[in-house]
């Protein structure tokens, strides 16, 4: 159990982050002269920090200690097209059993796959698609999802072609390997 003085300081840095987030959204939207969300600005500082702090999973934003001006040099040379350009697929490619499930389950249309073109991390494949929510990653090459890199699963043939066809309007795709 944590202490009360444990609780009011992470319940401080979360206040804290949370101000971070809507300030820089604010500042992008005024930089780049287009509506950059908070969720976008959290996607962008997870996806640029995520392998540098070993984080599994986004959740783990929640414990960061940053104040702006060091989240503004993360974000320094970060490509907002990745966290605009998402491949939404259907859920159920992924097993149930390797998804996270929470005690409130909400209602989707699917999964949203990001495909961060710099990432700095090439593994499994470059570029490779993200599944936040669930820190799983996807090889575009051919369909490996990991979590860390530890393989989980082989999505469809029919599914990968599909990320592929929507992600090469944007992207250069590594060669299929099925």
């Amino acid at each position: 159990m944590i202490s009360e003085e444990e609780a009011n300081e992470s319940l401080n840095r979360i206040e804290n982050l949370d101000k971070i987030l809507n300030k820089l959204s604010n500042h992008y939207s005024e930089l780049n002269a287009k509506s950059i969300l908070r969720e976008d600005i959290f996607d962008a500082l997870y996806l640029s920090l995520k392998n540098k702090l070993d984080w599994e999973h986004p959740l783990d934003f929640w414990d960061l200690e940053i104040n702006e001006d060091e989240a503004k040099n993360v974000l320094s040379d970060f490509d907002f097209k990745t966290v605009f350009f998402k491949v939404h697929t259907n859920k159920n490619i992924i097993p149930q059993d390797l998804l996270m499930q929470y005690k409130v389950k909400i209602k989707s249309n699917g999964l949203i796959w990001l495909i961060h073109k710099y990432d700095a991390d090439p593994f499994p494949s470059n570029p490779h698609a993200h599944e936040l929510n669930n820190g799983i990653k996807l090889d575009l090459k051919n369909g490996n999802c990991y979590r860390k890199n530890q393989f989980l699963h082989t999505i469809k043939k029919k599914d990968l072609l599909e990320i592929r066809k929507q992600a090469s309007k944007k992207f250069n795709l590594p060669e299929l390997e099925i």
